[in-house]
């Protein structure tokens, strides 16, 4: 069956070359994936020496004033400032990642902890769990379709161009079947956070299965939000209890209603 085994973002930085950011536990199996197709091409297959930081708020452009020359306009833009590459994640852009040579990108980190207050890194997935954006981790590779992680809507696999392995499976799921799991926003209370393919169920006894997590993060408090790929029998009311978390109870959210079909 045809999985999604890698997520990642693509900038083609110059012409014949491009960059691929994605989570640091799937790169090696994703470089070993494409040295296959790679093999029958004239390309190549490298680690970037590049080290990833993430700025989240509100007045991110004013807080680097000075620091760096260049700053991102708009969603999805990447402007070069010296050594470093800032993408700009959000409409709002109050989410930027920054892209450097790890030396540098400690010396900037420096520099802008005067300016910036320094969070863990669950501020960060807890942005990415508001935003619905599922990132390939090892724990989840190879388990759903893109359908289930809502990346037909989000426009991170296309249906009319390009040819890639497994497409026909992925079209026939969306043109002429239906899809039986899909993405859900839930939150509660839990002594343990979940981790991405933690097993959440619909019974206080813990014998009936309704779905997986597939990132979760905890704010300033002890609420746990995360995203969880559900069956159709899920209800968007119903409560899932989570596998080994001490009772830990989570509750889809209002928002998940508008993803049914």
């Amino acid at each position: 069956k045809v999985r999604v085994s890698s997520s990642f973002l693509l900038w083609a930085r110059e012409p014949g070359r491009v960059l691929l950011r994605m989570r640091a536990d799937i790169v090696e199996q994703t470089a070993t994936a494409l040295h296959r197709y790679a093999a029958l091409s004239r390309v190549t297959v490298k680690h970037a020496a590049l080290a990833c930081t993430g700025l989240l708020g509100t007045g991110l452009r004013e807080a680097a004033g000075g620091i760096l020359d260049r700053w991102p306009t708009r969603q999805r833009q990447i402007v070069i400032a010296g050594e470093h590459h800032v993408l700009q994640c959000d409409e709002a852009g109050q989410r930027c990642e920054i892209w450097s040579p790890p030396e540098s990108l400690a010396e900037l980190r420096s520099t802008l902890a005067t300016r910036c207050r320094e969070a863990p890194l669950s501020h960060w997935r807890l942005a990415l769990v508001r935003e619905r954006k599922v990132e390939i981790v090892a724990a989840i590779a190879g388990e759903y379709l893109p359908q289930m992680l809502d990346y037909d809507r989000s426009g991170a696999v296309s249906f009319s161009k390009g040819c890639y392995s497994g497409q026909e499976i992925v079209a026939r799921a969306r043109y002429k079947g239906s899809v039986k799991r899909r993405l859900y926003h839930l939150a509660g209370t839990s002594p343990k956070l979940p981790p991405p393919g933690d097993v959440l169920y619909r019974d206080d006894n813990m014998t009936h299965a309704v779905g997986n997590v597939v990132e979760s993060a905890t704010g300033d408090d002890t609420r746990v939000e995360m995203l969880a790929v559900l069956s159709e029998e899920a209800q968007p009311s119903a409560a899932a209890r989570l596998r080994g978390a001490n009772g830990g109870v989570f509750e889809v959210l209002a928002d998940a209603c508008a993803i049914l079909e």
